[in-house]
């Protein structure tokens, strides 16, 4: 990248949020990291005011484009309890590899926003052209993406879904899409008839109450059979399990016994599956009240291979690291993927999910660009799910 001079530093604290961290695993790393001496959850974040007095562009070859991705949390020297970003890291260095260039995964010892933002700006003026974070807080990460963007670093965001000062936000697919596939399935399962419950984690949750918006939307307009037993209003029409499955499973056990018709659950947050497996087993519901929502093979397979629930939605971490690091290097490249391109291998072959992308911008003025990698765990197709995890390195059972 474009070397450039510190000249100025200045001081702030950005205030963290109370949030449900994530494990990820602890990447080798090439360049330097974050001190994990910031312990409390308000960290001091030093910004570093970049002059203009730069060299002369480096030559627009692979070798010479770096890039770092930020994930949500690094336990130290493990893997964790979550390899999910272990996995999107396989796929980032498989498409290093393919193309020539370096990347590097850097992430926090605990789930800090301030210590993330602190990774972005300690990179900054070093040999990374294009930083990804996965961010815990987008305000925070924002403020630090500022930076990085006058500095000449290109930002992209995983997740960041109200991020304003990024390349793009890359996302596996769109909130609409995702949503509105596990409502049509759920009509399939149920005949387009019944009553319905819809979860989110939180009422904060931007992307389960976008999955919401859209699955209840998709249902008025076009699943007449089908009733929300929550009603219709913005808010109410959806209950929280607060990410926790004993939450989720409470709340279950009282809205079946109160609506003895229901017969279709409907989970955005990953708990709710793990809930509904319990429940509709330990009440013998097999076959009459079905769920259809967020889950992996790990942790709803086994209630979907007895028969129990009926299909989890996802998306493939490792495309999607293969995805997100062939963006930031296009961007690199000058060759930003517009609507209709492909994230594809040096041999031309195209990414499953990835063929045909789409861009948009969010409600903060944001780029985001996104695939439409939506895929399902099904009793049939659970066992070749299971052995391709397990080949990323993430076995299932």
């Amino acid at each position: 990248m474009k070397k450039i001079i510190a000249i100025v530093t200045i001081s702030i604290f950005l205030l963290t949020l109370g949030i449900l961290g994530s494990g990820c695993s602890q990447a080798q790393q090439t360049a330097a990291t974050i001190s994990t001496a910031v312990e409390s959850s308000t960290a001091e974040t030093t910004l570093i005011e970049i002059s203009t007095e730069e060299t002369a562009a480096q030559e627009k070859v692979p070798e010479n484009f770096e890039l770092l991705y930020v994930p949500k949390l690094v336990p130290e020297q493990s893997l964790g309890t979550l390899p999910w970003f272990d996995i999107i890291k396989a796929g980032m260095t498989q498409c290093a590899s393919d193309y020539g260039f370096k990347a590097t995964i850097i992430g926090p010892p605990k789930a800090d926003p301030a210590i993330q933002a602190q990774i972005v700006l300690d990179n900054i003026g070093k040999n990374f052209d294009a930083i990804i974070v996965c961010p815990l807080e987008d305000k925070i990460i924002d403020e630090a993406f500022a930076r990085a963007n006058k500095a000449g670093v290109l930002t992209f965001g995983n997740e960041g879904y109200s991020l304003k000062n990024v390349t793009y936000n890359i996302a596996a697919m769109s909130n609409q899409a995702y949503g509105e596939a596990i409502m049509k399935a759920g009509a399939a399962y149920t005949n387009g008839s019944g009553s319905y419950l819809v979860s989110v984690g939180f009422l904060n949750s931007f992307a389960h109450n976008a999955w919401a918006d859209a699955e209840i939307d998709y249902q008025k307009n076009n699943v007449n059979g089908l009733t929300n037993v929550l009603g219709y209003s913005r808010g109410t029409d959806r209950f929280e399990d607060n990410e926790d499955p004993k939450i989720a499973s409470e709340k279950l056990t009282e809205y079946i016994e109160k609506n003895k018709n229901l017969n279709l659950i409907i989970g955005n947050s990953a708990s709710t599956g793990i809930a509904a497996g319990e429940v509709i087993a330990k009440k013998r519901l097999k076959g009459k009240l079905f769920f259809v929502g967020t889950g992996l093979p790990v942790s709803i397979g086994k209630y979907i291979s007895d028969g129990v629930l009926q299909e989890g939605f996802f998306w493939d971490p490792y495309l999607l690291g293969y995805a997100m690091s062939y963006i930031a290097y296009q961007s690199w490249l000058e060759n930003v993927p517009g609507d209709g391109d492909a994230v594809s291998k040096p041999d031309g072959s195209k990414i499953e999910g990835y063929e045909n992308l789409y861009t948009g911008v969010n409600d903060q003025g944001g780029n985001i660009i996104y695939g439409n990698a939506i895929e399902s765990i099904t009793a049939e197709n659970l066992g070749s799910w299971n052995t391709k995890f397990a080949n990323y390195g993430w076995p299932q059972n």
